[in-house]
């Protein structure tokens, strides 16, 4: 009998302490438009276009004028691809865009001219004739001697003109690239970051330097000035450990620099603090609640004076637990998503 008792008291101690809790959470508007928005401007067409996201509920609504159908579909694609998006509405009207046709390389041909050739006349042979000598010698026979010469005088070959090279057109320069338009991030922004170094109570210090990166982008009108994705640094401002009966553990840090378009730019924000539990309550309700459930197990086996002896062990073996312990830690995990907003606005160049 008394065995099924102390069944039942510890089977009691531990309905007491366990609990659960379920959390519903419904599609994030403000992340479906940002991861929108970042892959929009990340299509070399589609980032020139003017196009508005709106997301409630899941449901994406597309506005604006495209160049032809397949930005539409491209766009529409991207959409309907976002992380959370139940159902994509698209109103883009298509627009013939203004196309610039790059005026056309003319090669100058010079025509060729070539001046009649006149061929000299030839030479006639000058034919020179002797005359015949008649010698007459005594008791002789006349003898005749005819001698002819014909010389004839070489033919030159005719002159030949050079015909003149073709020379192409220069090719014009290319315009140059158009210069960056300064854009401002007013103060009161919110700048969302994830971290990509972990941050723990007990280990780190502060100034220690935490490397992160934005988890939405930063937008400015109809214009992406920084990707998700983009460089960041936090920094520890504040680090604080609880101790063994007493104290809290707590971190504080800041966002100090952003990198846009490979160009880190200081920031200043507001304070992020993340706290732990009071190590004080935390001492009391372990001790307390070592008491409870000793004279509960004590009142069952030894009824009124086990009771008294059973809180007293209880609350003792609770205060050696604590003292055995630290406090709880605080710590800020990889890929954890912090909100900062801005304490003075940012120039950049775009």
């Amino acid at each position: 009998m008394r065995g099924a008792r102390i069944l039942v008291a510890v089977g009691l101690g531990a309905v007491l302490v366990l609990s659960a809790c379920q959390n519903m959470v419904g599609p994030d508007d403000k992340a479906i438009v940002a991861e929108i928005q970042s892959k929009l401007f990340q299509d070399s067409a589609l980032k020139t276009r003017s196009i508005t996201v709106n997301s409630q509920k899941g449901v994406v609504v597309l506005n604006g004028a495209v160049g032809s159908d397949a930005e539409k579909a491209s766009a529409e694609d991207i959409a309907n691809k976002a992380s959370g998006v139940k159902q994509v509405i698209d109103q883009l009207t298509v627009s013939a865009a203004s196309e610039q046709a790059a005026p056309p390389t003319e090669t100058a041909t010079a025509a060729t001219t070539e001046p009649p050739v006149t061929a000299p006349e030839a030479m006639r042979p000058a034919v020179a004739k002797r005359k015949r000598h008649e010698i007459s010698a005594p008791r002789a026979k006349a003898s005749t001697s005819g001698v002819s010469e014909a010389t004839a005088a070489p033919t030159p070959s005719p002159a030949t003109t050079p015909t003149p090279t073709a020379e192409a057109a220069p090719t014009p320069a290319p315009p140059p690239p158009p210069k960056p338009q300064p854009v401002t991030i007013e103060a009161g922004a919110v700048l969302t970051v994830q971290m990509i170094d972990p941050i723990d109570s007990l280990k780190n210090k502060p100034g220690e330097e935490f490397a992160a990166s934005l988890f939405s982008p930063i937008v400015v009108g109809d214009k992406v000035v920084a990707p998700r994705g983009a460089n960041a640094r936090v920094r520890l401002v504040h680090s604080a450990s609880a101790g063994h009966m007493e104290g809290r553990s707590e971190l504080a840090v800041q966002l100090i620099s952003v990198e846009i378009n490979g160009q880190p730019y200081t920031v200043d924000s507001n304070i992020y603090r993340k706290a732990g539990a009071s190590r004080g309550t935390n001492t009391a309700e372990k001790v307390g609640g070592g008491a409870v459930v000793g004279a509960l197990i004590g009142g069952l086996i030894g009824h009124g004076k086990g009771a008294a002896i059973g809180a007293g062990v209880g609350a003792g073996s609770g205060a050696a637990v604590q003292r055995a312990t630290k406090g709880q830690q605080v710590q800020i995990p990889t890929e954890s998503k912090i909100d900062f907003t801005l304490q003075s606005p940012i120039t950049v160049n775009y």
